[in-house]
């Protein structure tokens, strides 16, 4: 694996050299930049299935669909009871 600095300190043919070695088309057209972008590129694609692999897929978790309760049952569980107390007395 090559990093941007050690690509940069190469000539062009040796750039060529790997680009063809990674199987990078159309390598002989490209300038000294672009070439060390797509080794770049090219490297990333190829380390990143091992990088997936060694994870492991996780199972797929299962949807648990909760059943709305009703209208009127949610008002009854929010309403306090309380009893209903006349007043009696009277002031004069």
């Amino acid at each position: 694996m090559y990093d941007i600095l050690q690509l940069n300190d190469m000539l062009v043919p040796e750039l060529q050299d790997i680009a063809i070695q990674q199987n990078i088309s159309n390598s002989k057209k490209l300038d000294k930049q672009e070439l060390i972008y797509r080794i770049l590129d090219k490297q990333a694609v190829m380390s990143s299935p091992e990088v997936s692999s060694s994870e492991g897929e996780k199972p797929k978790r299962k949807r648990i669909i909760k059943s709305p309760a009703e209208p009127a049952e949610l008002a009854l569980q929010d309403v306090p009871k309380v009893d209903i107390i006349e007043d009696k007395t009277k002031i004069e």
